[in-house]
């Protein structure tokens, strides 16, 4: 065997901060072992070669490089890999990566490179956490919670992202044998709205039987194809009609908040806050809060946060507040600088 391996070892082991006991503790091996390949008085067996490319995150080629290894070049060509990245290509590129940003905390290379190879590695997860889904709601259909966790893995919570295309196999193959199953229908009509194919929706739309989602994804529909003075008329309707829902409150105030229509959907949050039994939600008062900062009534947004303060600690037992108390002297600089004639932006 090329005693280069030795000098290849040494140069990883020094660069990745590891002592020769680390080494040979995974290896089961003792330091002496090491510390002879390290100077070319022995060579590792071949059989243990496969596991030092995977303590170091390299592949067993790159063990007899003598230490010429193009990092680098090798990290790109893994992310290339995509979602089928290997455990130990993961594991090389995150040691490496790590190392460059100790030296340092500024290489934009590097970190643009972690970002995505965690992003791959986030990817890869989210696919085999669907695979399970799917598994789990054919067991149990009617599961609301597996269809929400579906739909947020595969893209349908998020109206701006892609809808993966297992999205679509999966549940016309899985309506096909539950025709009448109201979870799927919805992520289904979801689906297709999110991906602009309306008259497919529309279709979905008719077999819901539940009134209030119905009446919801028929708006957003409508919203999505412009026709907002249709969408907004209808939903005010259905906030009349269920004035006593806090749920269908917060959803409609939701779509106005979008919408920027500042004054209904203050309305909207405040009845359905009102009304909401206790221990209340606080996300409208969170929405109230961000609204009034976002319109520039600082004050009212320092009013509510301490309402979200106080709520947080009474009634949910928490008393991490650091963030409110933050975001509240956020405000209060903010009053000063309007009083002091600065113009303050927003992204």
């Amino acid at each position: 065997m090329d005693i280069s391996i030795g000098k290849t070892i040494k140069k990883l082991r020094t660069e990745k901060g590891v002592t020769q006991d680390d080494l040979a503790k995974y290896l089961s091996i003792t330091f002496q072992s090491v510390s002879k390949w390290e100077t070319g008085v022995a060579t590792p067996d071949t059989a243990l070669l496969p596991k030092i490319a995977i303590f170091f995150g390299v592949s067993i080629d790159d063990l007899f490089s003598a230490g010429n290894i193009n990092h680098f070049e090798r990290v790109d060509k893994i992310l290339a890999e995509g979602e089928s990245i290997s455990e130990s290509s993961f594991i090389y590129a995150k040691r490496y990566l790590t190392g460059l940003l100790e030296e340092d905390t500024e290489n934009t290379e590097a970190l643009k490179r972690f970002i995505q190879l965690y992003e791959i590695r986030m990817d890869s997860f989210s696919l085999i956490a669907a695979h399970y889904a799917e598994q789990a709601i054919i067991t149990s259909p009617d599961d609301h919670e597996l269809h929400r966790k579906l739909a947020r893995l595969r893209g349908i919570e998020f109206a701006n992202e892609p809808v993966s295309w297992r999205m679509f196999r999966f549940y016309n193959d899985f309506i096909k044998k539950n025709p009448d199953n109201q979870e799927a229908l919805v992520n289904l009509h979801r689906a297709y709205v999110q991906t602009n194919k309306y008259k497919e929706a529309e279709e979905i739309l008719d077999k819901i039987k539940d009134v209030k989602a119905r009446t919801l994804l028929k708006v957003d529909m409508l919203i999505r194809l412009g026709k907002s003075e249709e969408a907004f008329a209808i939903l005010n309707k259905h906030a009349d009609d269920y004035s006593d829902d806090p749920t269908v409150l917060q959803e409609a105030a939701e779509r106005h908040d979008k919408a920027d229509h500042y004054e209904t959907a203050l309305e909207l949050y405040e009845k359905s806050f009102e009304i909401m039994p206790e221990p209340k939600y606080l996300s409208s008062l969170y929405h109230r809060a961000f609204m009034y900062d976002r319109f520039g009534h600082y004050e009212k947004a320092i009013e509510m946060w301490k309402k979200i303060i106080v709520r947080q600690k009474r009634d949910w037992n928490n008393e991490d507040v650091k963030w409110p108390e933050e975001t509240i002297e956020i405000l209060k600089n903010k009053i000063v600088s309007c009083n002091q004639g600065e113009i303050i932006s927003y992204p």
